[in-house]
């Protein structure tokens, strides 16, 4: 990434080398327009990324590993935000499907089962693509076996949105909960001085 501020917070707090690896840009990146929607009807765009701090993956429910996992890390993350912050300034939780032809009928249910907050959505590849290049993302679907089976590689970072739109920080798993949500109050902190300048 072009535009990123090599500070990578690498803090240890136990024997198991929990920590939290935050990555803040340089400058802030506008997001593009997009839409997205799930199996209940509801839709996902730019426009809800404003007023709010959203925290945005990629990924797809057949995944094995770093989905769940992943997942797992922002309930506690967030969890733990929300002791940190003002109730209106926990982040939401967009979970984004790269696989829509596999997904579409269960990224809601998939998403909540981590927690009743979080959200899930998927859509037309030209909108994944969209989102997946301004956040600086990765995936590929991989070619199908004689079965018809494929797999899916992804990035595992969390994108973080400020409240007006643009992205400013990612994070990369694994990461501790607790030094996570500090990592994330105090960027709210940085982002509340930035507004009155």
């Amino acid at each position: 990434m072009t535009r990123v501020l090599t500070l990578i917070l690498a803090l240890l707090t136990s024997p198991a080398l929990a920590q939290v690896q935050g990555v803040l840009l340089d400058e802030p990146i506008d997001m593009p327009s997009f839409s997205f929607t799930n199996e209940t009807g509801a839709e996902f765009s730019d426009t809800d990324l404003n007023d709010a701090w959203t925290l945005i993956m990629f990924g797809f429910l057949s995944c094995p590993d770093v989905c769940p996992f992943t997942l797992g890390n922002l309930e506690a993350a967030v969890t733990e935000t929300s002791m940190r912050v003002r109730p209106d300034n926990v982040p939401k939780v967009v979970f984004v499907s790269v696989d829509p032809d596999r997904d579409a009928e269960w990224v809601t249910d998939y998403a909540k089962y981590f927690h009743p907050d979080f959200e899930g959505f998927t859509g037309e590849r030209e909108q994944i693509d969209t989102l997946i290049e301004a956040t600086d993302s990765f995936y590929r679907l991989m070619r199908p076996d004689s079965t018809g089976y494929y797999e899916v590689q992804h990035s595992s970072s969390v994108s973080v949105i400020a409240p007006d739109g643009t992205l400013r920080a990612k994070l990369q798993p694994p990461f501790d909960p607790g030094l996570t949500a500090e990592f994330l109050a105090r960027l709210q902190i940085s982002y509340r001085k930035e507004l009155t300048q």
